[in-house]
């Protein structure tokens, strides 16, 4: 189940990042590509992650995950911090953006393998995988449009894939033995506030300042929709 449980993400966010990779091209048209994502982001936590978070552990443990995790962000942050120059300013700023949101997917699919792990179920089992699969593959353009745009390379991209699912398959080890709502709604919500938090200051603020706030308000608004219609369908 494990390895299962690590192909089928690993192809989802490989494929994600293959699409990325394709649009390359379009780097002029980033901050377009950003406002999508944005909105594909904030779709995600409000129409799956917030309400399986709430949902296994309650209100309580969700919010605490998810200060928690915008700590975690701030620290890291200030960490990942780079001087300006004029030459290589917006490299640079893409593989920030990048290293935060691939360790953000990294904490968010261990809950998800935990989950995986603690069922028993061969018909949910399978309905669990098909989800991974179609879910990551969202995740896999978000991740990778900022390292593509940096100059990612296709090879790169399949390596960090695998990187990225190796929680998955962790959490299925996980969940066979300990199975705690709190702890698996603490590591949600963690996940998602570093999410959200690299979602406004990474992507939508860097989006605001390369266009209109009209623009950018309403592609994030489509991205926002076309995730909740791609998540009701599953």
């Amino acid at each position: 189940m494990w390895l299962l449980g690590f192909l089928w993400t690993s192809a989802g966010i490989f494929i994600g990042g293959v699409l990325a990779w394709l649009f390359k091209g379009i780097n002029k048209k980033a901050h377009i590509i950003y406002a999508l994502c944005t909105g594909i982001i904030l779709g995600l936590i409000s129409f799956e992650v917030l309400p399986e978070a709430v949902e296994s552990g309650g209100w309580l443990s969700t919010v605490i995950g998810f200060i928690l995790g915008m700590m975690l962000f701030k620290l890291l942050h200030s960490r990942l911090h780079f001087r300006e120059d004029k030459s290589h300013t917006a490299k640079k700023l893409y593989i920030r953006t990048g290293l935060l949101l691939m360790l953000s997917f990294a904490v968010h699919n261990l809950p998800i393998g935990i989950t995986l792990g603690a069922n028993e179920e061969p018909g949910l089992t399978k309905a669990l995988l098909q989800t991974l699969l179609f879910h990551s593959i969202p995740e896999g353009i978000i991740l990778f449009m900022p390292l593509v745009l940096a100059g990612l390379s296709l090879f790169a991209i399949l390596l960090i894939s695998l990187l990225v699912s190796i929680p998955v398959a962790l959490g299925v080890f996980i969940g066979g033995f300990l199975v705690h709502p709190f702890l698996n709604t603490i590591f949600m919500s963690f996940a998602m506030g570093m999410i959200f938090t690299v979602t406004v200051s990474e992507i939508l603020y860097p989006a605001l300042h390369k266009s209109t706030v009209l623009k950018v308000v309403c592609c994030t608004l489509i991205g926002f929709g076309l995730i909740g219609y791609y998540l009701h369908l599953l």
